[in-house]
């Protein structure tokens, strides 16, 4: 489930991340550190350059990016009202939530490229070998699981999220996904080729860093990592992403007037966190 979510309420924790809570968006900043320190040890000065940079962000986030997230999802509200949503709409919706990662890129490209400028060689290597590391361990981790475990593992979390965001699923939409679970393509070998070629393509760059091209060079992988997904690699994700759109169509058709109204409880509290969040 690592390409599209089940549904937007889960896409769009994707898209907050750690903004699951007031408390976690107001407090990005220790947040972030707590991730980066099982990366990489900055200094002092990388440290008071980054949180000028966070602090940044995260306003630019909470002023323009948060309202937009609150737009599609009173629009996905308001949709799901008039009626279920088709496979091409749930695209557009997994489209639209894409576009606001995208933006979010494009705004921290450049900045973090020059803070990035000032690692030492230690640390680029300290931090590509712990990312190599954690990367290696989640595919060892996958590649201990028969092919039955890994399904059986697939369909239990594909019905507790749906049961968590529209109450006990019927016999009926248990088999809807139980249909579905094998046709979904396994990306956890490519996915971790695809680590190794960001993780090689980082390397090459700054074994290069005292180019004019040496920012430009890191502002484009940040902004867009996905240049360095292969034709077949982004095919399984877009397999992948059409199949959770036909299945949420078909689930959707399904659902009892007490499932609906348990989805837009679920939306309208998502909705309501954004208000309190923009306003704090």
């Amino acid at each position: 489930m690592k390409k599209a979510k089940l549904s937007i309420v889960l896409l769009f924790s994707f898209i907050l991340s750690a903004c699951s809570s007031s408390f976690a968006y107001n407090n990005l900043d220790w947040l972030l550190y707590w991730y980066v320190d099982d990366y990489i040890d900055l200094s002092s000065d990388q440290e008071a350059a980054l949180d000028e940079r966070i602090a940044s962000w995260h306003s630019w986030h909470r002023s323009t990016e948060l309202e937009k997230y609150q737009t599609q999802l009173n629009n996905l509200r308001a949709k799901l009202e008039s009626g279920a949503l088709t496979e091409e709409q749930w695209l557009r919706e997994f489209a639209e939530a894409q576009q606001h990662l995208n933006r979010f890129r494009t705004k921290i490209a450049p900045e973090l490229a020059g803070i990035a400028q000032t690692l030492s060689t230690e640390q680029v290597e300290d931090f590509l070998s712990a990312w190599h590391k954690k990367r290696q361990e989640r595919q060892s981790e996958s590649d201990k699981r028969t092919e039955s475990e890994r399904l059986m593992r697939r369909e239990e979390r594909l019905v507790e999220f749906m049961e968590d965001n529209v109450g006990k699923l019927s016999e009926q939409q248990t088999n809807i996904i139980k249909q579905y679970v094998p046709t979904f393509i396994s990306i956890s070998t490519e996915q971790t080729a695809y680590h190794s070629r960001l993780q090689n393509a980082l390397r090459d760059i700054f074994s290069n860093r005292d180019s004019v091209e040496f920012k430009q060079r890191l502002t484009d992988l940040i902004r867009n990592p996905d240049q360095y997904k292969t034709v077949s690699y982004q095919a399984s994700l877009d397999h992948n992403a059409g199949l959770y759109a036909r299945m949420l169509a078909e689930l959707n058709l399904t659902f009892t007037e007490k499932q609906k109204l348990k989805l837009d409880d679920a939306l309208e509290d998502w909705i309501n966190l954004i208000e309190d969040l923009i306003s704090d």
